[in-house]
């Protein structure tokens, strides 16, 4: 299952376009600042119930609705994505510290590299 956080970010965002309403309506009606709440629907920030609570107030929502995934869609470039982001984790498992920041030092070389061009 993907992470959680970023599912209920996901829906939230869909729920809330659904409803025709912007980041900083529902920020506003949730008492939140819209960079918070963006935040959320991009699945960066782990919310508390609290805050779920204000959010599921502020789009006149029932709470079930945003742990119901089944109407959220991908398209198949994510699911290639994930499956690649997948093997690299699995390739950092085994690895020390000193190799993962070397990876890590390496790809940002080959980023940074690409970026210029």
């Amino acid at each position: 299952m993907e992470n959680l956080v970023k599912l209920v970010g996901l829906n939230i965002k869909e729920i809330r376009k659904a409803k025709k309403m912007t980041q900083d309506e529902l920020a506003e009606k949730c008492g939140l600042q819209t960079s918070f709440l963006t935040g959320v629907e991009r699945g960066d920030r782990n919310i508390t119930i609290q805050t779920l609570e204000k959010i599921v107030i502020g789009l006149d929502e029932s709470p079930k609705n945003i742990f119901n995934f089944e109407n959220l869609t991908f398209n198949e470039e994510y699911y290639k994505k994930k499956e690649i982001i997948t093997i690299l984790i699995n390739l950092f498992e085994d690895k020390n510290i000193e190799e993962a920041r070397l990876i890590l030092n390496i790809a940002n070389e080959i980023f940074n590299t690409y970026k210029g061009k």
